[in-house]
């Protein structure tokens, strides 16, 4: 593996190797973050094409019809690519569908991501990994730049939501992330009002009512400090997710179930990401076996689905003892600093 340090050192990698055949993904249950910098970057690398390991969030799915992309994320990965661009996510099993296929890979794989770095013995990687920015799409943004690629208006919101979802509400922000997205919005001929508008999904008076009743009737648990929030949901699992959060949750996970498969949505709050790096991603697609499905994401957002419904409970109690497992570790881990 190459360690790319500097995100010039990135350009200068990239530059030469723009006009080849090239196959951008992301994890798996791609969010609004990896999608944006993988059809913005593709949008420049005219000999290339975006593929899904297996699905993207609906949030990304409804930011891109809006903005005119329609279906610009199938599920088809590139085998005769020259380059393979990695985006969001820094392990091959993160990949879900995908892993083999980049593991066994004859070119060169770029991974472009802001998490903690994982280290792959493979001399056709080269990575660059810098958590001091919030979002993907914020290297992307800056990226393009440092190569003179001119950011259109509609990317601009593209990248705009990208950058302002994986900011944890802007939680996360550095100096440089308000300057993007001052400059973004300016592009964009847009205001912030405006982005979040276009990001946002105005559930019905119905489906609100449902996501309270939801979370009234969820489960709390506080396992050594740490506050769960977790149950079974009318409709949208991440919305009740994201909702228990807000509230004040530490972490939250919630399944809905349809006619053919069991889904789960689990989110972390910012300080607990931060603080035990418990990687939500990596843990429901460790778990997605007990469901017969798959899953990943982010570290403080992920989903999991299969088709095994009456798993459902076994899930949950596996998810909550993984989370306390790590959190624990952690503690131990400073505790007597090995």
């Amino acid at each position: 593996m190459h360690q790319i340090k500097r995100v010039e050192e990135l350009a200068e990698f990239l530059k030469p190797r723009i006009s080849d055949r090239a196959v951008l993904t992301f994890h798996s249950i791609g969010d609004t973050d990896a999608v944006s910098s993988a059809v913005s970057l593709s949008h420049h690398m005219k000999n290339s094409s975006v593929a899904t390991p297996d699905t993207i969030t609906s949030n990304a799915n409804r930011i891109l019809d809006r903005l005119g992309y329609g279906d610009a994320v199938p599920n088809k990965f590139d085998d005769g690519a020259k380059i393979a661009i990695l985006l969001d996510a820094n392990s091959f099993e993160e990949f879900g569908q995908f892993s083999e296929k980049l593991k066994n890979f004859g070119g060169e794989i770029l991974i472009i991501d802001h998490h903690y770095p994982n280290f792959i013995e493979k001399d056709n990687v080269y990575v660059f990994n810098d958590e001091s920015y919030c979002a993907t799409a914020s290297i992307v943004y800056k990226l393009l730049g440092l190569l003179g690629e001119k950011v259109d208006e509609t990317e601009a919101k593209l990248l705009l939501t990208g950058i302002i979802s994986d900011s944890a509400e802007l939680r996360n922000s550095t100096p440089e992330t308000f300057e993007q997205i001052g400059t973004l919005l300016e592009t964009a001929k847009t205001d912030y009002y405006s982005i979040r508008k276009l990001m946002s999904h105005i559930l019905s008076p119905d489906a609100r009512a449902s996501a309270i009743k939801d979370l009234e009737d969820a489960a709390i648990s506080i396992v050594d400090g740490v506050l769960f929030v977790y149950g079974k949901v009318h409709r949208h699992a991440n919305l009740s997710a994201d909702n228990a959060i807000r509230l004040g949750a530490d972490v939250a996970i919630f399944y809905a179930e349809n006619a053919d498969e069991v889904s789960f949505s689990a989110r972390l709050n910012t300080a607990i990401d931060k603080e035990y790096g418990l990687h939500l991603g990596r843990i429901m697609r460790s778990l997605a076996h007990i469901i017969g499905g798959t899953g990943g994401g982010h570290p403080s957002a992920a989903g999991a689905y299969g088709p095994l419904k009456n798993a459902h409970q076994e899930f949950l109690d596996a998810f909550i003892k993984e989370c306390t497992k790590k959190i624990g570790e952690y503690r131990t881990k400073q505790r007597t600093g090995r």
